[in-house]
């Protein structure tokens, strides 16, 4: 048996007598009484008012799949940043493109008035 591989069988013995020792511990020492705000949902110290299965309004929506859609661009723009000089000018205006169109979707989006708050509620 090679030393890497009794390392790795070592440490699938052990890794798991670990946590349940850990798990365990922590089972123990917590507290077991249940208070008078146990299953309130905690709101950075507000008392909630309303009710949490009411609708949405629809601005919130377009707001977050804003949010993902360019996230998820920025995540893809960044490969490109770092071998912008190797690709060449063509993938330069590509990029370029991609940008504009999603710019583009902005803007028709805070156009059309997805973007504005003040008409929520």
């Amino acid at each position: 048996m090679t030393p890497e591989l009794a390392a790795l069988a070592l440490a699938v013995v052990i890794v798991p007598i670990i946590i349940a020792i850990l798990l365990g511990t922590a089972h123990h020492f917590s507290p077991k009484s249940y208070g008078r705000y146990t299953h309130d949902s905690y709101e950075c110290g507000e008392v909630t008012v309303g009710d949490f299965q009411s609708p949405l309004p629809l601005q919130y929506f377009f707001f977050i799949m804003a949010f993902v859609i360019f996230d998820v661009d920025f995540i893809l723009l960044l490969p490109w940043a770092g071998s912008v000089k190797i690709l060449g000018t063509g993938i330069f205006l590509d990029v370029i493109l991609f940008i504009a169109i999603m710019l583009g979707g902005l803007f028709y989006a805070s156009k059309k008035g997805y973007m504005r708050w003040s008409s929520v509620g």
